[in-house]
């Protein structure tokens, strides 16, 4: 039995090992999004398509559900954005890239000031009870966490998107 074992644990150390080797090709593979492949043009393109499409649809709060609602009207409507050449997935990409960038190109006093801004508001809800505020706190605690990793995944883009910060600021729901 003891033999039989322990040609089976070798195997098994052998690919614990390849796979081991394998992980930091993984991690860099897996960590190299779309999103990176951000152009200036296409950041040019997104911010005149939020332009154009603010009218109708209003400000920008991003997730990628509002970038696929955007998509979605837009084709029910005009189909500007199919037509400037982007499909439901590289729009999601590249409106992410944006909306990422130009969070990430917002000043750290500034960033910081809205965050406390948003904190503050919860904190004070006059009309909530104890049970309520504390929902609202732990909603503004995502919220924040949630603003500060698309603040650090959109640094790749603030070379880009810093020259269309202020078109965008007025874009964006704050």
């Amino acid at each position: 039995m003891l033999s039989q074992s322990y040609p089976r644990r070798r195997r098994l150390r052998r690919a614990a090992l390849a796979l081991a080797g394998s992980l930091p090709f993984l991690a860099i593979a897996l960590s190299v999004s779309p999103a990176k492949a951000l152009t200036r043009q296409e950041a040019i393109v997104v911010v005149k398509l939020m332009q154009a499409l603010a009218p109708e649809f209003g400000r920008l709060a991003y997730d990628e559900q509002a970038a696929d609602d955007w998509f979605e009207a837009d084709a029910e409507s005009e189909g500007r954005i199919a037509h400037a050449g982007f499909t439901r997935e590289t729009w999601r990409v590249a409106l992410g890239a944006t909306v990422t960038g130009y969070i990430a190109s917002l000043p750290e006093a500034e960033f910081r000031a809205k965050l406390s801004t948003i904190r503050a508001r919860a904190e004070s809800g006059g009309s909530l009870n104890d049970e309520q505020r504390r929902a609202m706190l732990a909603l503004v605690d995502e919220v924040t966490a949630r603003l500060e990793a698309m603040r650090r995944e959109g640094i790749v883009h603030v070379e880009i998107i810093r020259p269309l910060a202020p078109r965008l600021r007025v874009l964006m729901v704050e």
